[in-house]
């Protein structure tokens, strides 16, 4: 019920108990005046009898003798006194009844009257509360959806498009005399856009996507067990260094440890499989220098230190030192002095030694420098040369460890060339403890932490490593013509229709988020694009008016790295 029937059947009860109040009120005025004429014929008869009595009195006193006049008369007296006393008490006691009657009563029925009363201010109210409810779930609705539904105009015949409004069953009206798309509703009216629409069906084309070719990583020869405990191989045109051991099959394919190098940057530094022979603690180079813990591949080819100028520990060229990791070298191949000694104490003669070109860094990935020599315009020491004499050492360091980005899907290890010696000078590599992990499959940036004891004392290094992707998304299908009707200038939604016709991805996974562009690198707002860490479809629609006619709108994708597919154009007709 509503509300203004609960005030109706209200009125109506109010106005009955008032006529029970004036029907009480006239009863009880009938029964005054009743009372008041019985009252008044007592009286009468009472006089009547008194005279009667008078008039026996007298005739009495006529005939009989004085003694017995008395007598008859005071009994007479005292009867017509008891006959009205006893009349008059017994109209009081039924007068006395009737009103406790009356006040019972009108207790009761004014009790009734606010029991029923405050019942029904209280379905009134929650009446009144569950009509506000449904307005506002109406309301929001018809927000959500966007449309409203438009029946005909009975009174002047005219007909509009219907536009089903999904609002929980209710519906709206459009009003006649508006000509905005304004609905009405409760005596107000929110102007509710008409959704935009595409007409037709809509032909497509495929676009070829080239596909990426498969990596061969190659990684050398394989090289089966020759009698050794390790095989090396160099890659040549990365300058990486890595050590195998042997396999459960006989084959040298697991790593043991990877290491920057440094060989010849024009091709001096021979290809092919070669075994260790001669070794040198210190060995005479070319151009009047030295190198220190010799290993010979071939010939003139070595392992060695970065050159000294003399067999002095103190006289390294350190211009060359910061060099290890590009090509540097005469053909030899370079290391740092802790890396030369591992293989000149590891590595007996006989050992392989396979040199390749590849753009495989290998299993371990590519190491970052060991180190970075800071003062390098006079000679000094190699910092990783743990000796006493060294002013470099004698302190806890962990080396080969620092912030850098690796691409996605690049092999990475968080042990790939790294060392640690404590102040004592020894090699703890093996005592380190590495918390953090690097996903090298998803973009983002991971946090590692290296740390060891020593002396009781924790020596720790914290780096960040970069996975980036630098590959691009790629569009696959774009709709040929889009037949657009009900646009009046809503270009963030024409954008979100356009682009759900249009089929994009990036690494496999879909794109399903568009934005609206200027297409020159900012969102309609003038907020930049490139802030954006998300994938997203760019859809150009600055240039899209509300007039009727055909426009190219250019779309591309774009991924949260910020690389960017080819552009693409899209027939866009606006219908009116």
């Amino acid at each position: 019920m509503h509300t203004r029937e609960w005030i109706l059947i209200i009125e109506r009860m109010d106005i009955k108990i008032m006529d029970d109040k004036n029907k009480n009120r006239e009863n009880l005025k009938d029964r005054d005046g009743n009372l008041k004429a019985e009252r008044t014929e007592d009286k009468v008869k009472k006089i009547k009898i008194e005279k009667s009595t008078k008039h026996e009195k007298n005739i009495s006193e006529a005939k009989k003798p004085q003694s017995s006049s008395k007598g008859s008369s005071q009994g007479s007296s005292e009867s017509g006194s008891k006959s009205s006393s006893q009349g008059n008490s017994q109209s009081g006691s039924k007068k006395k009844k009737r009103n406790n009657k009356y006040d019972i009563e009108r207790v009761v029925l004014y009790a009734v009257s606010v029991i029923l009363l405050a019942l029904v201010i209280s379905l009134a109210i929650k009446n009144y509360s569950l009509e506000s409810k449904l307005d506002k779930l109406t309301k929001s609705d018809a927000v959500a959806t966007g449309a409203s539904e438009n029946k005909e105009n009975a009174d002047n015949g005219t007909s509009g498009k219907k536009d089903v409004a999904k609002t929980g069953g209710n519906s709206e009206k459009t009003d006649p005399d508006s000509t905005d798309g304004s609905t009405m509703k409760g005596g107000s009216s929110t102007e509710i856009a008409e959704p935009l629409a595409v007409q037709g069906d809509v032909q497509y084309i495929d676009i070829e996507v080239p596909q990426a070719e498969e990596k061969e990583n190659y990684n050398g020869e394989d090289l089966a067990d020759n009698g050794y405990p390790y095989a090396i191989k160099i890659n040549r045109q990365e300058n990486i260094v890595t050590v195998y051991a042997l396999d459960d099959s006989g084959f040298y394919t697991v790593p043991v440890r990877v290491m920057r190098c440094s060989v010849s940057p024009v091709g001096e530094t021979p290809t092919g499989i070669f075994n260790i022979a001669l070794k040198w603690e210190w060995l005479a180079l070319f151009d009047n220098c030295y190198g220190q813990y010799v290993s010979q591949i071939d010939g003139d080819t070595l392992f060695h230190s970065v050159p000294y100028l003399d067999t002095t520990k103190d006289s390294l060229e350190t211009w060359e030192f910061n060099k290890l990791g590009t090509g540097a070298s005469l053909g030899c191949v370079r290391l740092c002095v802790a890396d030369t000694k591992w293989i000149y104490e590891n590595c007996e003669s006989g050992t392989y030694v396979d040199i390749f070109d590849s753009d495989y860094y290998g299993p371990l990935g590519r190491p970052v420098p060991v180190t970075k020599l800071q003062n390098t315009e006079e000679q000094g020491w190699d910092p990783t040369d743990m000796v006493e004499e060294n002013p470099t050492t004698g302190k806890a360091v962990i080396y080969g460890v620092e912030s850098h980005s690796i691409k996605q899907g690049e092999n990475y290890d968080t042990m790939a060339g790294v060392m640690a010696f404590n102040s004592q000078r020894e090699d703890v590599t093996d005592q380190l403890k590495v918390e953090g992990s690097v996903d090298n499959t998803k973009a983002g940036k991971y946090t590692v932490k290296y740390s060891f004891n020593d002396q009781g004392q924790e020596v720790s290094k914290n780096i960040v490593i970069t996975v980036e992707d630098d590959e691009a998304p790629v569009i696959t299908k774009v709709p040929v013509e889009l037949k657009v009707e009900n646009y009046k200038g809503q270009k963030e939604e024409l954008a979100q229709l356009i682009a759900s016709y249009i089929s994009a991805q990036d690494g496999g996974n879909i794109i399903g988020t568009a934005i609206a562009t200027d297409g020159n690198g900012h969102r309609l707002d003038g907020s930049d694009i490139s802030k954006l860490n998300e994938d997203v479809i760019c859809v150009s629609v600055n240039d899209i008016s509300e007039a009727a006619g055909t426009y190219s709108v250019v779309c591309s994708a774009r991924d949260a790295s910020g690389n960017i597919s080819q552009n693409h154009t899209v027939k866009v007709t606006i219908v009116k």
